[in-house]
């Protein structure tokens, strides 16, 4: 099987794909008017392809990241797994999250949510592929 920084390579894709979907349903149908609403955009137009490749890079390089820390502790199974993801999530991602609620003047709560909440999914569902597709 082909590897990527010593992980399945295919585990790797297949975890991107599915964490880049939960972003397209995230800020699409289940959270999109609300996250619109608390940039102050009326509407929105079909994003760049550029910003895509760059969104699928960025979500690469986190199912990436969350599968060599799964490698390191030597996660053998689906519990152990949602629970790396959980703990990398709240000393990671979480903090990063803020840092657009704490710097801008809004200090907006509700994107801080949606955005937090994605990254949660999105990486708990990526652990949970790795973990199946090793």
């Amino acid at each position: 099987m082909p590897k990527i920084f010593g992980l399945n390579l295919v585990g790797v894709l297949v975890a991107s794909v599915v964490f880049f979907m939960v972003g397209w349903i995230w800020y699409g149908p289940l959270f999109g008017e609300a996250w619109m609403a608390a940039e102050g955009m009326t509407e929105m137009g079909a994003p760049e392809p550029v910003w895509l490749l760059g969104g699928l890079i960025i979500t690469i390089a986190q199912v990436i990241g969350i599968g060599l820390v799964m490698r390191w502790r030597n996660v053998a199974d689906m519990t152990a797994a949602v629970k790396t993801a959980l703990v990398l999530w709240l000393v990671f991602a979480l903090p990063f999250a803020h840092y657009a609620y704490i710097y801008t003047p809004e200090h907006n709560a509700t994107m801080l949510m949606i955005d937090a909440g994605h990254l949660l999914v999105g990486w708990v569902v990526s652990a949970v592929v790795l973990a199946l597709i090793k």
